[in-house]
């Protein structure tokens, strides 16, 4: 540190209640921060996603790694994907099957139709559109489904319901998402090397960035108000203030002058 500070010069202190970051500067730095991590995630759930009925717990167990790492908690990557993976299992299996259906619709769809859509007399092009805004809806449920499911204590129907209607409510998040990740499908459909670098071509970059844009909307439409209705404090915000607490020394920190530390002579030397 004494390569670019000066020891003797006191600084300014840390604010109790600084300011929060942009979310977009609050992204970049939480990816660079965790950008090795993403690799170790993203391993761990492409293996429990070779047993394809287990789609659905591995991907609630990443959900789980991934809201950690939003609200800034410490974790043991391993155990905690583990840990969520036999928590949430049956909740989360019958979801991961209908994705994989989805899935299989979609390519399916994808071939049939783009062989047959030149054909003029059937409106082949608009069974097609139907098909594929059915598919992004589900696939924008999805960005709150397997969140509630490690975050929330309810039931399947009610976070369907959530999530059909998160999904037109926050959709600006929504749409920078799902840009991301038909980008990331094109580069798999023509671009061989990317497919078969999966395992180590970070699915878990997607999937942390679908938590930093649907989770804040969870928190404040779901979350958020039943505290406040229940009175209770969210334990997912760390910085609140209780004026019903009395206080009996206040922190002050941010508000210190910087000060000069005085070199004394004692017989012996200022270590820098």
């Amino acid at each position: 540190m004494g390569l670019f500070y000066n020891n003797n010069v006191a600084g300014s202190g840390v604010a109790k209640h600084g300011k929060q970051k942009k979310p977009f500067f609050r992204f970049w730095e939480m990816f660079t921060n965790k950008f090795w991590t993403f690799f170790k995630i993203n391993l761990i759930y492409f293996l429990f996603c070779i047993p394809i009925v287990t789609f659905g717990p591995a991907t609630a167990a990443m959900t789980h790694l991934m809201r950690n790492i939003y609200l800034e908690r410490p974790q043991f990557v391993f155990h905690e994907f583990w840990k969520a993976f036999k928590k949430n299992f049956w909740q989360s299996i019958g979801i991961g099957v209908f994705d994989v259906w989805c899935i299989c619709v979609a390519i399916f769809s994808f071939f049939f139709f783009s062989s047959v859509i030149d054909q003029d007399d059937k409106p082949y092009w608009l069974f097609y559109a139907l098909i594929m805004a059915v598919e992004i809806i589900v696939l924008l449920m999805n960005f709150y489904i397997f969140p509630q499911i490690v975050a929330l204590n309810l039931k399947m129907p009610q976070i369907l319901r959530n999530s059909l209607i998160l999904a037109f409510v926050n959709l600006k998040g929504n749409l920078i998402t799902l840009a991301v990740i038909l980008v990331y499908i094109a580069l798999c459909m023509f671009c061989l090397p990317v497919l078969l670098l999966m395992p180590l071509f970070p699915l878990a970059w997607i999937s942390f960035l679908s938590v930093f844009n649907s989770y804040p909307a969870i928190q404040k439409f779901i979350i958020n108000p039943f505290y406040e209705q229940q009175g209770l404090t969210n334990p997912e915000i760390p910085d609140y203030d209780d004026d019903d607490e009395e206080v009996l020394f206040e922190d002050r920190g941010g508000e210190e002058a910087p000060m000069k530390l005085k070199k004394q002579d004692r017989g012996g030397k200022v270590i820098k």
